[in-house]
């Protein structure tokens, strides 16, 4: 609209050479002209279904579905995709048809996503306590409270990568800002059991954990994380909470508040904060200290909620609110409003009416990186690349004939050899194929029977990592649950198991209902330094069911995420228990798995471009920009998704290891039916009446 007003036509384009001050000539061409050229040559209809399976025409279809509804199209992008290496690159795909198609900013046009955790960003005043100057408390009601920060953020994918950055060849590829530090302690709380389900688990456990001297765990349920802590405090549930609390959250427009509640604690647990709270006071007795038991003096006195209402004062979203009625509102169940600009919360609203800036180094969306960073990485375009691990070709490919903006660097610029495919070069090794020579590339684990790309979702009925591995939660992960526990083989009433397509299975030698065995690169997984036959390797290899499942391509398998894996101690009890339950007889943490668990399969992996000191972007708080780490906005992502494994027949699934799993041998399952599963499944069991 600008330029029409300016009787200005863009030459989107636009490819000439410009004669500098200096005299030199300089091709010049727009964004447009090279990620046309650049999707021309290897993202035709054709290549895309070569690469990926999907029909040529739906892919057509799909393109002018979304051309044709501007401004109503909504992109709708779940946790699942953002768990894998390359994750970024999808997003910046789809921002770019977005955009092209004019939805980006509108409501029902635009590019959302899902995620579950907390947004601190959209609680601005939460410095006013998380930040509070320890050497200049407000200790009056009403005050307010100075703002001094000493604390620094790391990104935990470093820590479950060994403590250690991304360093190959002759480059350290992590930026100064984001550099962990060697931990020596640990104390986690709310935190989704970080070590009972960590990426990487069994290497974290045991190469990583040794090194610290303490670890210390808040949880109101035994998970995994604590079966490894040297000291847990028992918290209290939600439901429990006699300090009020508050969150926000990525997609929904209500501030979440957790009324105090009436309900008597069911185990002698205190809050988080009381926790906390607690240990500072007895360290503030121990040093002489009296500050760090005024740090926290609302507490002692049950007022709590005075640190809620100075966020809620410095928190423009939050304006004109008290947590007072606040929380009387929410015990009745009185939702409130955060004051964002849209309802339903619409992202990047302001940007698409020209009112505000985006925040970048241009004030725009930008499709095109002019960082060193990304022009190394091969990644200053808008470009395809193949999974790290998740591919039956050559893992981390960047699809492309040659184009004159592309410019990666290769393995010899970091002193590296390019045929050296192993797990942690693949990490930088940015080599370029067409897409006929990728579809010729493979896996370098194929020639070994490796053959599968291995998922681990979340499960709908799962919260997370907390209490699934209640019975009656348990029971209804998939076809394996039986309370009785017929078969004494089973670590839990439920236990864990593998989706797999039957033709893969049945090429495998393997029977609905089997135990099989998952191995992904034996580089490094289970964990580094692995010895066949040792404890360490008989707890951490994974074993589970095989289920038939048509609905799952061939080649690709899955695990649920949720379930609560093996440990040393489930894996004693399971062998010393006369009832054989995977249930550790010291803590009674109950595992879902005999041994392993779906994270035997998983790794850490740090990307480059995640890592940068040159990108610019928002801050946490406020609307300022800025380079360089920052927690949650610019930091490794990992990538939980990623694994190539091998499948191997462990153990028959039948009663006692004798034949096939019962509703395999009744005829219940895929590609067993009898006569009445089939006239079931035809719809023959309801008849019309007349």
């Amino acid at each position: 609209d600008h330029a029409k007003k300016l009787n200005v036509t863009a030459d989107i384009r636009h490819s000439k050479s410009v004669k500098l001050i200096n005299g030199k000539q300089v091709k010049v061409r727009t964004v447009f002209s090279l990620t046309e050229e650049y999707l021309n040559q290897n993202m035709t209809p054709h290549q895309v279904s070569q690469i990926t399976g999907c029909p040529e025409n739906g892919i057509r279809k799909l393109a002018e579905e979304i051309a044709k509804n501007k401004e109503t199209t909504l992109f709708a992008c779940g946790m699942g995709p953002n768990q894998f290496f390359n994750a970024d690159l999808k997003d910046r795909a789809i921002f770019m048809v977005a955009a092209l198609t004019r939805n980006v900013g509108f409501p029902g046009g635009n590019v959302g996503s899902y995620a579950g955790n907390y947004r601190a960003a959209l609680i601005g005043g939460e410095p006013m306590y998380a930040a509070e100057d320890p050497f200049n408390l407000q200790l009056e009601k009403g005050g307010k409270a100075s703002v001094k920060k000493y604390s620094h953020y790391e990104s935990l994918h470093y820590f479950n990568y060994g403590d250690r950055p991304l360093r190959l060849g002759e480059k350290l590829f992590t930026g100064d800002s984001h550099l962990p530090t060697p931990t020596k302690a640990m104390w986690l709380n709310n935190s989704n059991s970080v070590i009972g389900n960590i990426k990487w688990h069994y290497d974290v456990v045991n190469n990583t954990l040794p090194k610290l001297e303490f670890i210390a765990y808040s949880d109101w349920w035994w998970t995994g994380s604590c079966e490894y802590a040297d000291l847990v405090f028992a918290c209290e549930s939600w439901a429990e909470f006699k300090h009020p609390d508050m969150c926000g959250s990525c997609t929904n427009p209500f501030v979440q508040i957790f009324p105090r509640t009436p309900l008597t604690r069911i185990f002698d647990t205190r809050s988080d904060i009381e926790i906390i709270a607690g240990v500072a006071k007895t360290l503030g007795k121990v040093t002489n200290d009296s500050r760090m038991t005024d740090m926290w003096k609302f507490v002692f006195s049950g007022e709590t909620d005075e640190y809620l209402q100075r966020i809620i004062n410095a928190s423009a979203t939050l304006k004109g609110y008290t947590i007072k009625d606040l929380e009387e509102k929410a015990k009745q169940g009185i939702p409130a409003l955060m004051n964002n600009r849209t309802y339903p919360r619409s992202s990047s609203y302001e940007q698409a009416k020209s009112e505000e800036p985006w925040h970048t180094k241009s004030g725009r969306l930008e499709f095109y990186r002019h960082e060193a960073d990304f022009i190394a990485s091969g990644e200053n375009m808008v470009i395809y690349r193949e999974p790290v691990d998740s591919t039956p070709y050559e893992p981390n490919v960047i699809v492309s004939r040659k184009h004159e903006a592309l410019r990666a660097k290769q393995p010899k610029d970091y002193g590296l050899k390019r045929n050296d495919v192993s797990v942690e070069s693949r990490q930088v090794r940015n080599v370029v194929m067409t897409t006929d020579e990728l579809m010729k590339s493979k896996h370098p684990l194929k020639l070994k029977n490796y053959a599968h790309v291995y998922h681990t979702p979340k499960y709908r009925h799962g919260a997370h990592s907390t209490p699934v591995d209640t019975d009656a939660t348990a029971i209804w992960f998939g076809p394996f649950g039986d309370v009785y526990r017929h078969d004494k083989r089973m670590p839990s009433v439920v236990e864990g198991y593998v989706d797999i397509n039957p033709l893969d299975a049945k090429a495998l030698g393997v029977e609905d209902g089997d135990y099989v065995y998952i191995d992904a690169d034996p580089e490094d997984r289970p964990f580094r330094g692995f010895k066949a036959g040792s404890e360490e390797y008989k707890v951490a290899r994974l074993m589970l069911r095989a289920r038939y499942y048509p609905g799952t391509p061939r080649g690709i398998t899955r695990t649920w995420h949720n379930m609560y894996g093996a440990t040393f101690g489930s894996v004693k009890g399971q062998e010393t228990r006369p009832d054989g339950l995977a249930k550790n007889p010291e803590t009674n943490y109950q595992s879902m798995y005999r041994f392993g668990s779906h994270q035997s399969a998983t790794r850490a992996w740090l990307r480059p471009t995640q890592m940068t000191e040159s990108l610019v972007h928002k801050t946490m708080f406020g609307q300022g920009i800025e380079k360089g780490f920052a927690a949650d906005i610019h930091c490794p992502t990992g990538a939980p998704r990623e694994a190539f494994v091998k499948i191997t027949k462990a153990e028959v699934g039948g009663m006692n290891e004798v034949g096939k799993w019962r509703p395999a041998s009744l005829g219940f399952r895929p590609t067993y039916e009898n006569k009445a599963m089939k006239e079931y499944l035809k719809g023959r069991f309801m008849k019309k009446k007349g």
